[in-house]
């Protein structure tokens, strides 16, 4: 699964446990209780603490193994957050510029039939629309692969 269907699916999960304004920063931490806090300052914070922890656990029960293992040590649901959509997000823009070089580059001579031909183009188009989120444009994803390329 892409970073952008991960992202969108993970969101309406993190909604539906009614934590996402957690990772979001609409939902800030409570100061910790002080031991002379009222009963109602000391469950604010500890059921922010449990709804942090909910959001934090979820994002990491989402992601493959190896990536749990990286991340792990992220203790904050929001930088975890951050960090996933920081480290992926570049990627995706460079796989969109990548497919929609394959695209180009596919033949009807080089695929036989043209039902082959056909299927080949249809399997590139649906990488494509996986990857492609609103916010990327041709401009972002040639300007990542410029980058990438001059970087490597």
């Amino acid at each position: 699964m892409n970073y952008a269907q991960w992202a969108t699916e993970m969101a309406l999960l993190l909604e539906q446990k009614q934590v996402y304004g957690i990772i979001k920063g609409y939902d800030d931490k409570p100061e910790e209780a002080a031991a002379n806090a009222t009963t109602t300052e000391k469950a604010a914070f500890k059921d922010w603490m449990n709804h942090h922890g909910v959001a934090r656990s979820t994002i990491l029960l989402g992601k493959e193994p190896r990536i749990q293992a990286e991340y792990t040590v992220v203790e904050d649901a929001k930088t975890l957050w951050e960090m996933l959509a920081s480290a992926y997000k570049s990627k995706l823009k460079l796989n969109i510029f990548e497919i929609r070089e394959d695209l180009g580059s596919i033949k009807q001579q080089d695929c036989g039939d043209v039902d082959n031909y056909a299927s080949q183009i249809n399997r590139k188009v649906q990488e494509y629309n996986l990857c492609a989120g609103p916010t990327t444009t041709d401009t972002d994803a040639a300007d990542t692969h410029a980058n990438a390329t001059t970087i490597a």
